[in-house]
């Protein structure tokens, strides 16, 4: 993730050249402040720097997260406070925002930096796309790229596991073959074209798919409820491009990629607000059915297909 990768380049940035002892690496649900603290403390072996990174660290959020240990927020506080080594302690925090009216997120916003790292969007990621490829010396065309785009989305992490593969499997060139051969569907773009399907009326076709994701592990209740997203996110775009709503402030005010508000703007216009209302209640009823019924969730998923 692009977070990781961003720890990783404030560590490699600090330390002249990191190994083992300088550069620990910490799980926050894991490990408690106290030893957090007596690593930070702890001098590296042959090294005049060090850096720990801390995963995890919800409790500069509000999120309420299971952990196994028990954290003495207040003496955190008071280590950041007088912080006196030479250790650089760097936070990953997995969240949207911060809870600012926390003591710890104001001491640390305080004696530290925060850096925010968002979500690329389509243009920023086939630009980065297109640097993987420039430093592999491998070309690819509008096509390809738009071909490898459809499959994957714009998830940072997707995309360049996916790239990866590519490279390693293209020889120069790649092609929209290439992508086809290669490149695996992700889930959030399965729900794309299943969402698509049911509404094109398209059974068979939306059979099949779930058949496959199902083979792929997927769990049947998860998957009913990314659908029943979709449909909620198609009827809330309709609605609001009906008010005169662009793309760009429809992604703010649902909180959602504006990616995910490009593909469904594309769509939407085949459907009436009925009808999208109509499928998120045979959605409600079917979520009701899966929590009730002694069925088989799989054969009750296909029965909902077929009947939706």
């Amino acid at each position: 993730m692009r977070i990781t990768e961003m720890a990783r380049e404030l560590a490699g940035s600090f330390l002249e050249e990191p190994d083992e002892f300088s550069l620990v690496t910490l799980n926050y649900k894991e490990t408690t402040v106290e030893a957090i603290i007596e690593e930070a403390q702890t001098l590296p072996f042959l090294s005049d720097r060090k850096a720990v990174v801390v995963n995890d660290a919800f409790s500069f959020t509000g999120a309420r997260v299971k952990s196994e240990v028990n954290h003495d927020i207040d003496r955190l506080v008071d280590y950041l406070t007088n912080k006196n080594d030479d250790t650089l302690l760097v936070f990953k925090v997995f969240s949207e925002q911060l809870d600012n009216r926390k003591k710890i997120t104001k001491i640390m916003k305080q004696k530290g930096n925060v850096t925010e790292v968002a979500e690329m969007n389509e243009q920023e990621i086939r630009q980065y796309l297109s640097g993987m490829l420039r430093d592999n010396d491998v070309s690819m065309d509008k096509r390809a790229m738009d071909a490898f785009i459809s499959r994957t989305g714009i998830s940072y992490e997707t995309v360049t596991n996916e790239m990866h593969k590519l490279i390693l499997y293209t020889e120069g060139t790649v092609t929209a073959g290439d992508v086809e051969a290669v490149v695996s569907v992700s889930l959030e773009q399965n729900i794309f074209k299943l969402t698509d399907l049911i509404l094109s009326k398209k059974k068979a076709q939306a059979v099949g798919l779930l058949r496959e994701l199902i083979l792929q592990k997927e769990e049947p209740m998860q998957l009913l409820h990314l659908i029943i997203g979709q449909f909620r996110l198609l009827y809330q775009v309709k609605l609001l491009l009906s008010q005169g709503y662009q793309a760009d402030n429809i992604a703010r005010s649902l909180k959602v990629h504006p990616y995910r508000v490009k593909l469904a703007s594309r769509d939407v216009g085949r459907y009436s607000q009925e009808v999208l209302e109509g499928k998120m209640v045979m959605c409600r009823d079917i979520d009701y059915k899966f929590k009730s019924s002694y069925l088989d969730r799989d054969t009750l998923f296909e029965l909902f297909v077929l009947e939706i």
